[in-house]
């Protein structure tokens, strides 16, 4: 079909076999909404035809490159210099400060938080006789959280130059020429040597006292103020009334402190006067005097 003396591309391209486009020729001016107007050249002559116009793409526009490297280097210089960037908080112990814990954990000042290893500094925190536990979180605003449980002494033992103060675990954590802490009870019928900051002893009849007094609630273990060691397959603790609480052997300890706690209460509520209470997991009972 031709339209105004122009002829469409569809009808160029039926051409008979044979027939070979030369070259085109877009004519300047000439061009209709989404259509332009180019002259072809073929074997026969020129032949103006109309075709869609081709929409050239728009470049998207690139972040450059030394922007990139710019953010780059911010974020590894965050990360590696020791620049002064957030606090540490420490929660938990009245003992440790955050100056302790830079100390311990060898940060160097100005502190980065971004730059700590919060493992390797649990390690190092939890090998300081002020520390049981010890978890290293982050928190906002830019904050390096570190909370501790102190180690907390359960029992006193003589030793060669005065007493030691043991946590649950058996680890020397206080040293003095008198009785450090008279909230727990002592240790009687053994003598330790010369015990040191840190030290962990192991005398069985010594862990057997542990145990026991580990398996109290806070409350209860305020009721106990003596436990004889001499033997540690007969030990017998003392309530700070002076009761003697037979407990025999190193075995069911959780068990024999759940039952002194239940015997203590009923002397307490029957107002019974006691000789001593013998815990033995298969009969227990309470001698009245």
């Amino acid at each position: 079909m031709k339209v105004h003396g122009f002829q469409n591309q569809e009808e160029q391209s039926s051409s008979p076999v044979g027939e070979q486009l030369i070259s085109e020729r877009t004519i300047p001016g000439i061009e209709e909404d989404g259509w332009e107007i180019v002259t072809i050249d073929t074997p026969e002559g020129p032949k103006r035809v109309r075709r869609r116009r081709k929409m050239k793409r728009r470049k998207q526009s690139k972040p450059a490159v030394w922007k990139v490297v710019i953010g780059a280097c911010i974020v590894i210089g965050l990360f590696t210099l020791p620049l002064p960037i957030g606090q540490i908080q420490v929660t938990g112990t009245s003992q440790l400060t955050s100056e302790d814990v830079v100390h311990i954990g060898d940060l160097g000042y100005p502190v980065n938080i971004l730059r700590v290893r919060t493992g390797a500094l649990e390690e190092r925190l939890q090998k300081d006789i002020r520390v049981d536990t010890a978890h290293i979180s982050y928190a906002l605003p830019l904050t390096l959280q570190v909370d501790v449980k102190e180690r907390k002494a359960l029992v006193v033992v003589p030793s060669q130059f005065g007493f030691v103060s043991l946590d649950r675990n058996g680890m020397v954590i206080a040293s003095s020429a008198t009785i450090p802490d008279t909230t727990v009870p002592i240790i009687s019928g053994v003598r330790l040597g010369n015990a040191l900051l840190g030290d962990t002893i192991e005398a069985e009849g010594i862990r057997g006292a542990i145990a026991y007094m580990e398996a109290f609630t806070e409350e209860g273990r305020k009721k106990i103020g003596e436990i004889n060691v001499g033997d540690a397959d007969k030990m017998i603790a003392y309530t700070v009334e002076g009761l003697p609480i037979h407990i025999g052997d190193r075995n069911n300890l959780e068990e024999k402190a759940k039952i002194t706690t239940d015997m203590l209460v009923d002397i307490a509520q029957r107002h019974v006067s006691a000789e001593f209470i013998d815990v033995n997991i298969k009969s227990p009972f309470i001698k009245s005097q």
